[in-house]
């Protein structure tokens, strides 16, 4: 069998802000498995542990990055992060799953990018935060097209049960941090029951901040801390009406299960891209345990060290392009984390290019196009859970952007691969316009994934199109 060493880097952070393909498949290009390499085709090791039924404590590791002394973490710590310490309910995780399929088909339908990248955990975690500020029917519009459906209390659950297991695990390392930055000048204030709610369900720390440059800095320093530096920065600058900013970051690392041999290292092979141009790659070559197929397509599972986050690969049908094949999953009555659930245990012959790629996309449009609206719209968002203004009044606050950064690094040695999502938001007392930013999107035929293998859930998604 091929043995893989793999290292998984991933990193998504996400912001609030409140203001005034067809791969070759032949077996003739893949070194025959190693008969005498032991548990190649036996069952997986999946996690089967129990999440320890003592005090949950875990803290980002705001020490580490560089904060100004304008910046005051001001989170009550009396108030204790509390995971239920259960598995998340697999339908709940395939709801979830399915929402971000939702988003990810309507992306590729106004991005064309060649290739793309999301992490739906971030996304949801970040909006998530949002939700628990929101009432009537802005809360009804983020459950039905962030949540798929799941009540707040549902999604609570799902993302702190989610928080705990990623942080629980064994033999990989993961990094999870929310923060909420909020501008300190005495005009609004923080609701304490949604701080409890964030911080309860989100381990969330708050931030009192003056939302000049030197809160630039530290957002981007918190941002690139808890990135591992793979994302340097989600900001250039803060609009005058901004009034806060919900960040979620998660960072992974872990080693394949299996490593790779020099024999299974395949230097200077074709890999035809979307467009019928040939490039030239290197590809991982492997036998792996655990198999599936998923609408127009067939699919591989595999490991990270602990068996608990996998990578998963698939291959369309012939014909079918990845975006096309998004577009299936989104459409159909197809589920990915089921299917990563339910993969049967049978030998498949892998090859994997090595690849790298950044990307980047102002997400609200793609809300918007899916019906969500209502979070968007100054004139009837509430988001009056969240914050109110200190003297008392009316005020309109409302979603302005959904900034989504994304790099990966898949090579010989492993994998790296970060995210950021930032939410922005407005508050304020009369009509702004808010200038829309630009984004340079650095792009690279297959549909990947990162999961958690024993509930299905995607961490990131994403498909490759080109390769250079």
């Amino acid at each position: 069998m091929k043995k893989l060493y793999r290292l998984m880097g991933c990193v998504m952070a996400s912001t609030i802000m409140f203001t005034g393909c067809n791969a070759n498949t032949s077996r003739t290009e893949v070194n025959e498995p190693d008969t005498e390499d032991p548990g190649v085709y036996e069952e997986p090791l999946f996690a089967e542990k129990e999440f320890s039924d003592k005090e949950v404590t875990i803290t980002p590791k705001y020490s580490e990055a560089p904060i100004s002394n304008d910046t005051v973490f001001v989170t009550d710590k009396n108030i204790k992060f509390a995971p239920s310490g259960e598995l998340p309910d697999p339908r709940n995780v395939s709801k979830a799953s399915n929402a971000s399929m939702d988003m990810f088909s309507k992306l590729t339908d106004i991005d064309d990018s060649d290739n793309v990248l999301i992490s739906p955990l971030s996304i949801q975690m970040a909006l998530g935060m949002t939700e628990n500020g929101a009432n009537g029917d802005t809360l009804s519009q983020l459950e039905d097209y962030i949540n798929g459906g799941l009540t707040l209390s549902e999604m609570n659950k799902l993302m702190a049960d989610s928080y705990a297991r990623l942080t629980d695990a064994s033999e990989v390392d993961w990094n999870v941090a929310n923060s909420i930055w909020f501008k300190n000048d005495g005009d609004f204030l923080l609701k304490d029951q949604f701080l409890k709610d964030v911080r309860t369900n989100y381990n969330s720390e708050v931030a009192l901040a003056p939302f000049d440059q030197s809160t630039v800095d530290d957002i981007n320093a918190w941002v690139n801390n808890n990135t591992r530096s793979m994302i340097p920065s989600i900001l250039d600058n803060i609009p005058d009406n901004v009034r806060s900013y919900l960040i979620n970051a998660v960072a992974f690392e872990g080693e394949w299960l299996r490593e790779y041999k020099e024999s299974d290292i395949l230097e200077d092979r074709t890999f035809t891209n979307a467009d019928g141009s040939e490039s030239k790659v290197t590809m991982l070559a492997s036998s792996e345990g655990r198999y599936f197929k998923l609408g127009e397509g067939q699919g591989f599972i595999k490991e990270y060290k602990g068996g608990e986050y996998a990578f998963v690969g698939i291959l369309p049908d012939e014909g079918v392009t990845p975006k096309e094949y998004i577009d299936t999953l989104a459409d159909k009555d197809l589920d990915l984390a089921e299917a990563v659930r339910n993969a049967e245990y049978k030998e498949v012959i892998v090859q994997i290019p090595e690849f790298d790629l950044d990307y980047g996309y102002e997400l609200s449009e793609i809300y918007k196009a899916m019906g969500m609206t209502v979070p968007f719209d100054k004139s009837t968002a509430d988001f009056t859970g969240m914050m109110e203004m200190k003297e008392g009044g009316e005020f309109n606050a409302y979603i302005s952007r959904i900034l989504h950064k994304t790099h990966i690094e898949v090579d010989r040695k492993g994998t790296k691969a970060a995210a950021v999502t930032a939410v922005e938001m407005v508050a304020e007392c009369c009509e702004m316009d808010i200038e829309m930013p630009e984004y340079v999107i650095l792009d690279r035929p297959f549909v990947y994934a990162i999961v958690d293998t024993e509930t299905g859930m995607p961490i990131f998604t994403g498909y490759q199109n080109s390769m250079e």
